[in-house]
């Protein structure tokens, strides 16, 4: 069957937050570490974004207690100048890293207009847009890229060499909520390919090819091939452009150095952050008019039959907002794994 997640369960916001917490902390994760993990968690799930929400919890937990992932790790700055910041993430939690990173671009924003900040030794961070939304909630301008193992082939060939390495672009909307893209650069994620493999799912051919460049439906046989690019060439331009500037650029592994995201491995992650004032360019109010016109424009088109017109990241948003004022729908096989690492780790 293809992939979609019908069947759902329930959880409180309090429940998913307060168990994840422990679970965390019971493999050496700080609280105000654990809490800033699940709170990145959190959003993916009530965005609908199952790929990089709860589903993500227990291989984390695992790389914890392999030391994969540095549990207390000591974030320094390796290099600085005064709108730029290079961070060594010791190889901690994804989340926590990328907190203090997209934290320290703002603080540079504020004095200087832009401030940037690249990570090495990073780890998966959740979901990119996440972070970018920080930058415009704001009313800051909010670029977050990183690069991942390799997924996808150059056009041509059948080896994977390059990451999806996905990419996100928030920008505030004063009057509403953000404009936020958030892509990879395949047209799946290897995290959704994960999900598709565990709940033993099909995929749509057209997605990936196996190991030997064939079209494929089943999502093992897309992990160990590759995924293809989103828009063919054009996508695995984008994706290796994000290679240089989160890979090369960063002091990450990159490309063939990058080790596996299922590896009980250290990784090297990379990402860059890029925090924006949009009054480096012209003041507040001639923004937001500006914003607006366009804004409005766009959901004053006309629709076709049966369809309706959105900005990027608004579905998104509105399922939050939804979600917020109940429980949150996590898919079945998913919050039974969650519960089942509860119990292994005495939780209750």
């Amino acid at each position: 069957m293809p992939v979609h997640n019908n069947h759902h369960q329930e959880l409180t916001i309090d429940e998913y937050v307060q168990k994840g917490c422990e679970l965390l902390k019971s493999v050496s994760v700080s609280h105000k570490d654990a809490t800033t993990m699940m709170d990145a968690l959190l959003d993916a799930d009530l965005r609908g974004v199952h790929t990089h929400g709860l589903f993500r919890l227990p291989r984390y937990v695992e790389q914890l207690k392999a030391e994969s992932i540095n549990p207390l790790p000591n974030i320094n700055m390796v290099h600085s100048n005064p709108w730029l910041e290079v961070l060594d993430g010791d190889h901690g939690p994804g989340a926590v890293v990328a907190d203090e990173a997209m934290h320290r671009a703002l603080k540079k924003s504020n004095d200087y207009g832009i401030g940037v900040t690249a990570v090495h030794n990073g780890n998966h961070f959740g979901m990119a847009a996440y972070y970018a939304e920080m930058a415009s909630q704001e009313g800051k301008i909010g670029i977050v890229m990183t690069n991942s193992s390799p997924a996808i082939a150059p056009t041509g060939s059948i080896k994977r060499l390059i990451g999806n390495n996905p990419w996100s672009v928030s920008v505030p909307n004063p009057d509403n909520q953000p404009v936020t893209l958030d892509i990879a650069n395949s047209i799946v994620s290897k995290g959704r390919l994960r999900v598709a493999r565990d709940q033993g799912e099909t995929i749509p051919l057209g997605w990936a090819l196996d190991a030997d460049g064939k079209p494929t439906d089943d999502p093992q046989k897309a992990l160990e091939g590759i995924v293809l690019p989103i828009g063919d060439y054009k996508g695995y331009g984008i994706a290796l452009m994000v290679e240089i500037l989160a890979g090369v650029l960063t002091g990450a592994d990159f490309s063939e150095r990058m080790v596996d995201h299922d590896a009980d491995e250290k990784r090297n992650v990379g990402h860059l952050f890029i925090a924006v004032e949009t009054d480096s360019f012209m003041n507040k109010e001639e923004y937001k008019k500006r914003i607006n016109e366009l804004v409005q424009s766009i959901k004053q088109a006309p629709v076709i039959p049966g369809q309706n017109v959105y900005l990027p990241g608004e579905i998104e948003w509105q399922r939050k907002q939804q979600q917020l004022s109940e429980k949150i729908n996590i898919p079945e096989k998913t919050l039974q794994e969650f519960w089942d690492l509860c119990e292994k780790h005495n939780i209750s």
